[in-house]
């Protein structure tokens, strides 16, 4: 006889195996890498319930609170990171590169409604790369980020870090995903996997897309045109000027004379009449860095590249 069914091992990578490394995401942003464990922690209120005939032994218990909290410190800091992170600080590059910030005070407000953002939690290959699979990422809708150490460290032997706590608190569905859902009642936490999956059965959280475009590839069809394609939507920044496009030849500059607005698709085909690329040669593309942006709702802006290898199809 069995001592049991066989418990189903799933596929996400949050729990097979016996070791495992998380990178955090926090309202859009990658928080980077982290320093020693991370770790989930169920926060419960457990009451015992007594009686006499059960001596000094409770005969139950009743859960009556729980949150959950993550635990994590992070490895890469910066002055956005504090600023992102701490209440009362604001912080970042200026206008230019050059750092700066501002620490105030927030007191006697409520942190759930001014601090409360969505927390993803992705596991990550052998090279700290985070998976993008439903399966490998836990999602959060509320989680109030709270410094538990050491904001800033400074000495000869010692790693800068940013001990971090998120708070879990729980979301109660609202009307409108309650009837998407076909439910009467309910909430969540947070889930992991698709959330549509019957066994998730929630509504997606609310990301909000921070991330800049990022080319997946560049090719030389022809003699005159470069075309390259993002792994989003773009738009211009600005409209088509020659300074914003450059191809290098074995190392010799031209000045594109035109672009194709690239508006509602992921392609930016750029001309570069002065130029007969042939069989054989070199060639990169430079785009600056106020050129090309995403189509989200609240735009980012591609960073730019400098002599990006371009695949030469001619």
């Amino acid at each position: 006889m069995a001592i049991g069914g066989t418990i189903a091992t799933g596929d996400s990578e949050l729990f097979t195996g016996p070791l495992g490394v998380v990178r955090l995401g926090f309202d859009g942003y990658d928080l980077g890498n982290t320093v020693g464990d991370s770790n989930l922690t169920p926060d419960q209120d457990i009451k015992d319930i007594m009686y006499q005939q059960e001596g000094s032994k409770p005969s139950d218990h009743v859960r009556t609170g729980i949150e959950y909290l993550v635990n994590a410190t992070l490895g890469e800091i910066s002055t956005t990171l504090v600023g992102i992170l701490m209440a009362g600080i604001s912080a970042g590059p200026d206008a230019g590169s050059d750092d700066a910030g501002h620490i105030d005070r927030s007191i006697f407000q409520s942190m759930l409604s001014d601090e409360a953002k969505v927390l993803k939690i992705a596991a990550c290959d052998e090279n700290g790369l985070a998976s993008a699979l439903p399966e490998d990422i836990m999602n959060f809708y509320h989680a109030i980020p709270i410094i538990t150490g050491e904001l800033v460290n400074w000495g000869v032997d010692t790693q800068r870090n940013l001990p971090i706590q998120f708070r879990i608190k729980y979301h109660q569905f609202t009307a409108g995903e309650l009837a998407a859902l076909t439910r009467t009642t309910g909430g969540a936490f947070g889930y992991w996997g698709d959330p549509t999956d019957p066994l998730v059965d929630c509504t997606a959280v609310g990301w909000t897309d921070r991330a800049a475009p990022a080319i997946v590839t560049a090719d030389a069809g022809d003699a005159t045109h470069i075309t390259v394609t993002f792994d989003e939507n773009v738009e211009y920044v600005t409209a088509h000027a020659n300074g914003h496009y450059t191809a290098w030849v074995d190392d010799v500059a031209i000045l594109s004379s035109a672009s194709a607005d690239p508006t509602g698709t992921a392609v930016l085909a750029i001309e570069f009449p002065g130029a007969t690329f042939g069989a054989g040669d070199v060639i990169t593309v430079s785009i600056s860095p106020i050129a090309i942006e995403d189509a989200a709702a609240v735009a980012n802006a591609y960073g730019g590249c400098v002599k990006f290898p371009v695949t030469n199809s001619v």
